[in-house]
Order: structure tokens, then C-alpha cells, then sequence
């Protein structure tokens, strides 16, 4: 008899268990996009180097990010910019930690600061203009 309400005990468990795992509320995205009121990045296909040229327009503190392209999605960080008041910025120079590779793609990114002046991937998050990411790409040319 003991047996019995043991296996009745277990499956008990099992089942609140999987309720809970399957009915648990979905949680949203720990890292969206945010509306600051605009911004901007233009960026040219440009010579394969260790640093990036670009123009951007910034209507809250914040940064540009660089990264590798995976398809059309942002990849790896390879460069970001120190940090940048609100205004306008013409041939901005972005160093890399790696060099452009020729012929390959890739995503700048512009992400609104925290607060803190210090950029951190999941604090600082990219910014979006009319429901859109500010994300232009651009392929390194060969030298």
C-alpha cells in the first residue's frame, strides 16, 4: 500500500511540475530597442582598416557599436565609440579590436547611454527612429 501512494505522490509532483513549466508566463526581451527621439548613423562602404569612418547625429548620450555581420544580424562587437554627448559628429573614427576583413559585411549600431558614460552591452541599449533600429551596414572594401 505504501508503494502505491508513493507512485501516486510522484506522478503528482511530475504533473504540478509540468504545469508550472508550461504555463509559467512568457517573459518579454530583457534587451529592446528604445525611442530617444532620433538619432542617426551614415556610413559608407569604406578601405579594409583597423578603424571605421562614420557621421552620425545623437539626440541622447550614447555610442556606436561595430560589429561583424552574421547574416543580417548584428554579430560580435569588433569597435565602439567612446562616449558621445548629444550633436553632431562628422568623420567620427571608430578603432577596431580587429581589423576589416575585404569584401565582408558589417553593422554599426547606435545605442543610448544609461547614464553611467560607460559602455555595457546589456545597460546601453540600441536605439530606435520611427519603430525602426538605427543599424546601417557597410562592406570593407579591398585596399
Amino acid at each position: 500500500m505504501r508503494k502505491y501512494w508513493e507512485l501516486i505522490l510522484g506522478i503528482a509532483v511530475i504533473l504540478i511540475v509540468a504545469l508550472i513549466v508550461f504555463w509559467a508566463p512568457e517573459k518579454g526581451p530583457a534587451y529592446a530597442p528604445v525611442d530617444v527621439g532620433g538619432g542617426s548613423i551614415s556610413v559608407t562602404d569604406q578601405p579594409a582598416s583597423d578603424s571605421v569612418v562614420l557621421n552620425a547625429e545623437l539626440a541622447a548620450p550614447g555610442f556606436i557599436t561595430v560589429h561583424s555581420a552574421i547574416g543580417d544580424a548584428p554579430g560580435p562587437i569588433i569597435g565602439v565609440s567612446d562616449y558621445l554627448p548629444v550633436g553632431k559628429y562628422d568623420n567620427l573614427q571608430i578603432p577596431l579590436s580587429e581589423s576589416l576583413r575585404p569584401n565582408f559585411r558589417y553593422i554599426t549600431l547606435l545605442h543610448a547611454d544609461n547614464g553611467d558614460q560607460v559602455f555595457v552591452i546589456d545597460d546601453d541599449l540600441p536605439v530606435m527612429v520611427d519603430g525602426a533600429v538605427v543599424r546601417p551596414d557597410f562592406t570593407a572594401l579591398p585596399n
